[in-house]
């Protein structure tokens, strides 16, 4: 029997025997619900246990419950190698509007790879970013006469900087002898591998070259190693330069730049008119140009910088410029240099705030205080910023959302929110992430509000917080920063004496209370803390540890993160805005940015080498004041809590001056 007629007939069969149930025939009741969660927890641990008796037993009586996909998907996900065609097709049609059919589909297509059923392969086959499955995809093209396909596939994975699979390598066998393997394709991949930094896949590349060409290898190589060697390798040829120097004199003098940044833009003026520089050569250069010339304040760096053609770079450029004249107090500088901006740049709250600051310190007050109330209507950082020094109080704009339950309810009825809900109250977050993502992926801006809404009365916090942004909306500062495990919270803050709109600041930035986060680098749970770290904590406070999962759960989480501040907090003698700088990227680093000299906290900020650094201390100050107002207490302007830092000297509070409403 063709296949597709049986998939037909497996659909036909479970429909008409109940067991299809992508809807739902009638609401079940609060009572019925639970029972069925039990039963849920039950089958699914069943199946776990290979009790397949017991588990279809238990399965049979959860077909009218919304996880019922769940089950279906964990079984045939277990028995892959043996499923019929006709089962997966029939899953696949019949949930085909959720995230599992999706799932499925990989993971089947993974199994006909490795069971080498090539026709099927073929037939059902979907791009995908796994090279490896798109290679054996190639593969059961090429064994089955679809060589031109194929062709192209390879070609396509062959324009990569990285290592392919080893399941590539028939593949681009095959396709090596069809004599598609050109020159310059070898070329552009070895391009892509320097590039990437990846020089022993470019050298393995390179013994692929002519003989003519070979040479070229070990002389790229030896600039790699010897930026300043780019100049002997120029002048190695007379005016018939190999194609390929413009890649090499580009990597060079992007390199060199670092290390001899003059001697790099003495050569980028005798070079760029000598080689086809791509656009994007070009942009490499000169940013960094810009930026090694940039690091060391000298008039005759400070002479080329003025020579070289901003265009796209102008922005940082300038930014650069203005804050090594705002760090060297020269204010006349600085507000000039502001006043070159774009007319756009300028009104940003950024800049506003900094031409006030300029005409503060050069004593034109009233042009200061009118600039300052110009940037103080917002809810930013800088906007905050700005009204501490005008002496007005903080805009918070807040406009909560407001829906009738009808409204909401009617979400309700949405399968993929119905089975996201379910999700999220057995404790599967990251499956229920999986459908809430599904279920919000098409809606509008009015349909994302009220889904944000709904996720909020449901006490799902991150993703009402994540809807909102979606729905670019900001003003719900209710919905955006809520108050979860508020007596949690406050007990502890109380118990470290630190300030709790600080703690919830904090949590807020670095999980927006997702209790199972987890960073790249490690971290964990609400509060973001690197396992090591919350051991030498617990140790401290001669409490039990017994590892990761105990930083997935909420209350050693949090008394453990709050405890952490309290102790960066210590650390830096009470200085709020280096304590999350140290939460942030580490105390050791912090104590390295330290001026010898007292710096405005303000200006300090700016100077933070790490971008991320940057705009963690900026959202925590600003949150905290947010936070403040939240808890309903006395907001405490956020200049009062930056004081000037200074290396190894005792840091004391000193608010930033106010101008009177006089001028």
């Amino acid at each position: 029997m063709n296949h597709r007629i049986q998939t037909l007939l497996v659909i036909f069969i479970l429909v008409f025997s109940g067991t299809l149930s992508a809807a739902i025939k009638k609401p079940l009741s609060t009572e019925e619900l639970s029972e069925m969660r039990r039963l849920f927890v039950m089958a699914n641990s069943a199946l776990e246990r290979g009790q397949i008796s017991r588990y279809r037993h238990l399965a049979k009586k959860l077909e009218n419950y919304p996880l019922y996909p769940y089950l279906i998907y964990e079984e045939l996900r277990r028995n892959l190698k043996k499923a019929r065609t006709a089962d997966i097709q029939a899953f696949l049609t019949t949930y085909e509007d959720t995230p599992l059919a999706r799932k499925l589909h990989y993971r089947w297509l993974k199994t006909l790879a490795r069971q080498k059923r090539v026709n099927e392969l073929i037939e059902y086959y979907q791009t995908t970013s796994d090279k490896s499955l798109h290679c054996a995809y190639a593969r059961a093209l090429y064994s089955t006469g679809h060589s031109e396909r194929a062709h192209n596939i390879v070609e396509g994975l062959w324009l990569t900087g990285n290592s392919l699979p080893r399941n590539c390598d028939l593949a681009i066998r095959t396709w090596e002898k069809a004599g598609k393997l050109t020159q310059e394709l070898l070329w552009k991949r070895i391009h892509l591998a320097m590039r990437s930094g990846k020089t022993r896949l470019a050298k393995y590349l390179a013994k692929k070259l002519d003989k003519k060409e070979k040479y070229l290898m070990p002389l790229w190589l030896k600039v790699r190693r010897s930026p300043s060697f780019v100049a002997k390798a120029h002048h190695r040829f007379g005016d018939e330069k190999p194609a390929i120097m413009r890649w090499i004199v580009a990597d060079g003098l992007s390199r060199l730049a670092r290390k001899q940044p003059q001697l790099a833009y003495d050569l980028w003026q005798e070079y760029k008119t000598q080689y086809t520089f791509s656009p994007q050569q070009k942009a490499r250069i000169k940013r960094n140009l810009i930026r090694y010339l940039s690091k060391e304040n000298l008039v005759e760096n400070q002479k080329l910088l003025a020579k070289l053609a901003l265009n796209q770079h102008g922005k940082k450029f300038s930014e650069q410029q203005i804050f090594s004249a705002i760090t060297d107090h020269e204010w006349q500088l600085a507000l000039n240099s502001i006043e070159q901006l774009p007319k756009n740049q300028q009104h940003e709250p950024r800049w506003l705030y900094w031409r006030g600051r300029s005409l503060e310190a050069l004593g034109r007050l009233e042009e200061a205080r009118s600039t300052y109330l110009l940037n103080s209507d917002d809810r930013n950082y800088y906007s905050f910023l700005a009204s501490d020094r005008a002496g007005s109080n903080y805009h918070l704009a807040h406009r909560p959302l407001s829906f009738e339950q009808e409204e909401l309810s009617s979400l309700n009825k949405i399968p993929a929110f119905v089975r996201a809900r379910e999700l999220f109250v057995l404790e599967r977050q990251t499956k229920a992430r999986s459908e809430w993502q599904w279920a919000v992926k098409d809606m509008s801006k009015a349909e994302l509000l009220k889904a944000a809404s709904l996720a909020n009365q449901w006490g799902w916090y991150d993703r009402a917080i994540l809807t909102l942004a979606l729905a670019r909306y900001w003003d719900d500062l209710e919905l955006r920063f809520p108050l979860a495990h508020r007596k949690l919270v406050v007990s502890q803050a109380r118990r470290r004496e630190i300030n709790p709109a600080w703690a919830f600041a904090v949590i807020r930035q670095e999980s927006a209370f997702t209790p199972d986060a987890r960073s790249h680098a490690g971290a964990m749970g609400l509060m973001q803390l690197m396992p090591s770290t919350a051991r030498q904590v617990a140790r401290n406070l001669k409490m039990r540890f017994r590892g990761k999962r105990d930083l997935l759960d909420v209350k050693t989480n949090i008394s453990l993160g709050v405890s952490y501040l309290k102790k960066v907090q210590d650390r830096f003698d009470g200085h709020e805005v280096l304590a999350t700088a140290a939460y942030n990227a580490g105390g050791h680093r912090v104590k390295q940015w330290l001026p010898e000299d007292p710096q405005d906290a303000d200006i300090w900020i700016e100077m933070v080498p790490f971008d991320e650094t940057r705009g963690y201390l900026k959202r925590v100050l600003t949150y905290t004041a947010i936070y403040e107002q939240r808890l309903g207490m006395s907001t405490v302007p956020i200049s009062q809590r930056m004081p000037p830092v200074q290396l190894n000297k005792t840091l004391t509070s000193n608010s930033a001056p106010k101008i009177s409403q006089g001028g």
